[in-house]
């Protein structure tokens, strides 16, 4: 199997289904806000809510796709600025809020605003904050008009990324299929499987050093909520699942082939291990069925959590030392930079 067939597959199979998702999911997202914020009835939060995670779900699965027309304009940041602003996005939403009672919902564009009101993380806080300063959601509200402008945006962004891929200004993906023409952004098609190695690498490094292991700590008595990834929600652990599904698809290929057919005729071994770690891992990850940071402080599902830490940094390190073997990729101890 040759990198270009493989390239080929990805962007066709892996990288555009996820973006088409995502596009799909924040259009329905910004149409439920919007009708359920023009109703002459109150406001039904948990059709919102239900959305906001269906949104959540494409997010996490193209989350580790972040080259490309993801990375204009500062989209990735736009939709999802964490760990940056996890603890920053209430007080940026309050202050916001603070000069908007005189402003209309029509007036009303975040696209250049402060990255922490534009995306995910605004949206999880109106949808799921219970504090004592809680937005209030109804139609004609300020926090109705800040959450139908996120929601817009957030579809914006997806489009935008959407099309970039597809056509467009950019048409990515025939760059990405044919990375030696003329204002191509790849020197080679072996360049562009590296990207998506380092994809697949880095997003294991982000689950394991991010994600895991500063929420659970060294012990029970050491479990730190507040550092948990969409705390509000409650869906940390569902993200984490997300992202090795994802991963996993990256790997195998999604009705076409993935890193495996290239690593497969060069270490049979190496992809039978990877295809039982990813099997073995995601089994473990779907059979805690509590919320992650209640669970690391909880006797009978700690074992579990600590087991799910210690498999993604297992496959963390075969990814960056046997399969990068296997692809002829040399890869730096902090970073995936170079050949």
């Amino acid at each position: 199997m040759s990198f270009e067939l493989v390239n080929s597959a990805l962007v066709d199979s892996h990288v555009l289904t996820c973006y088409q998702q995502l596009a799909d999911q924040t259009q329905e997202l910004a149409s439920i806000v919007e009708t359920s914020c023009s109703s002459n009835d109150p406001f039904e939060i948990e059709p919102v809510r239900n959305e906001f995670h269906e949104v959540m779900d494409a997010w996490m699965a193209a989350e580790h796709l972040n080259f490309g027309p993801i990375e204009l304009f500062m989209r990735n940041h736009r939709v999802y600025f964490w760990p940056q602003a996890r603890f920053k996005t209430a007080n940026a939403i309050h202050e916001l809020i603070a000069t908007l009672d005189e402003m209309s919902q029509d007036s009303l564009d975040v696209s250049e605003m402060n990255v922490a009101v534009q995306g995910l993380l605004a949206v999880e806080y109106l949808l799921f904050s219970e504090n004592e300063e809680k937005v209030q959601l109804e139609p004609d509200t300020v926090g109705c008009d800040l959450l139908t402008a996120v929601s817009d945006n957030l579809h914006n962004i997806a489009a935008d990324t959407l099309d970039d891929w597809t056509g467009g200004e950019v048409d990515f993906a025939n760059h990405l299929k044919q990375p030696q023409s003329e204002q191509g952004f790849f020197e080679d098609y072996r360049t562009v499987t590296r990207a998506f190695f380092r994809s697949l690498a880095n997003e294991l490094q982000l689950i394991s050093d991010v994600k895991l292991k500063p929420v659970i700590g060294e012990n029970m008595d050491s479990v730190r909520v507040h550092l948990a990834e969409s705390a509000l929600s409650r869906r940390s652990h569902r993200n984490v699942i997300q992202n090795l599904h994802a991963l996993q698809s990256l790997y195998l290929g999604n009705d076409g082939p993935g890193l495996s057919a290239l690593v497969l005729p060069a270490d049979e071994k190496l992809d039978k291990l990877m295809r039982k770690a990813f099997r073995k891992t995601i089994a473990n990850a779907e059979s805690i069925d509590i919320p992650l940071e209640i669970a690391a402080a909880n006797a009978d599902y700690r074992p579990s959590v600590e087991k799910l830490l210690i498999q993604v940094q297992a496959i963390g390190q075969i990814v960056r030392n046997r399969v990068a073997n296997a692809l002829s990729f040399r890869v730096g101890f902090n970073s995936l930079d170079g050949d």
